[in-house]
């Protein structure tokens, strides 16, 4: 049973079934950070976002550091029959970061303004985007010619973002041992990873920070399957993923 909406917050359901019988949704203009393992469904999670939105209307943005924008529209194809027919037709705009975009640099390397500049055009070409997705920030902070600009780069696309009302869902590879400036700056932090019982790993999803969202750090099963991702009650303890947790 979905979890009744009483506040006068406009929530949006972030696309992952079964969360809506956990919390209400995510207040919409929020900025969450998902961050994971390789394996652990990041991207899944980054396109079912937008899928969600794109079914409901909304124009959505995905800019792209890692996969290619042939690669995104194949792995949404897998998973929904009608995902490449949304970017065709300019529900979902796909904005190239990776490496086979064109820079001025011959090694794919980005300074500051350049990167700026390319997420800067993706936003003018979808001026109404109400869903975001940058996928991901780590490889993005790799592309950077000086690795020092990250910072600079992650606020002044943050305070776009919020300065525009999108909600947005950045990604980013591993758990820290401790928080750095992207999950301060955050309104909502999710960990995605594996647990071991017994002989068995599962996938957990942990809501870790979560402003306005009536919801303590619980531990989740994941699942993976046809459709996208889904969660529920998990069927065992597994241990929380804590900073510095041992």
């Amino acid at each position: 049973m979905a979890m009744q909406k009483t506040s006068n917050i406009e929530w949006i359901d972030i696309g992952l079934d079964g969360l809506e019988n956990f919390i209400p949704g995510i207040p919409k203009g929020d900025a969450i950070l998902v961050r994971g393992e390789p394996g652990t469904g990041k991207t899944i999670c980054c396109l079912q976002f937008l899928y969600k939105g794109a079914k409901q209307g909304e124009k959505c943005l995905y800019i792209t550091t890692e996969e290619t924008p042939e690669t995104v529209m194949r792995t949404g194809g897998e998973l929904w029959s009608d995902f490449p027919k949304l970017i065709q037709n300019g529900t979902i705009k796909v904005v190239n970061l990776s490496i086979t975009a064109s820079y001025a640099s011959e090694y794919c390397l980005v300074d500051k303004a350049e990167a700026m500049d390319i997420v800067f055009k993706g936003l003018r070409a979808q001026p109404n985007a109400s869903r975001i997705v940058i996928d991901s920030l780590s490889s993005l902070a790799r592309r950077l010619s000086n690795s020092e600009q990250f910072r600079q780069v992650f606020m002044k696309i943050l305070m776009e973002t919020k300065g525009r009302g999108a909600t947005t869902l950045f990604s980013a590879e591993g758990i820290p041992e401790a928080p750095g400036i992207t999950e301060y700056l955050v309104d909502h932090l999710i960990y995605l990873d594996y647990r071991k019982h017994d002989v068995v790993w599962t996938r957990v999803f942990l809501l870790r920070k979560a402003r306005s969202v009536p919801m303590k750090p619980q531990v989740l099963k994941l699942n993976i399957k046809a459709g996208g991702l889904s969660v529920e009650e998990i069927p065992f303890s597994l241990k929380p993923v804590w900073f510095g947790s041992d």
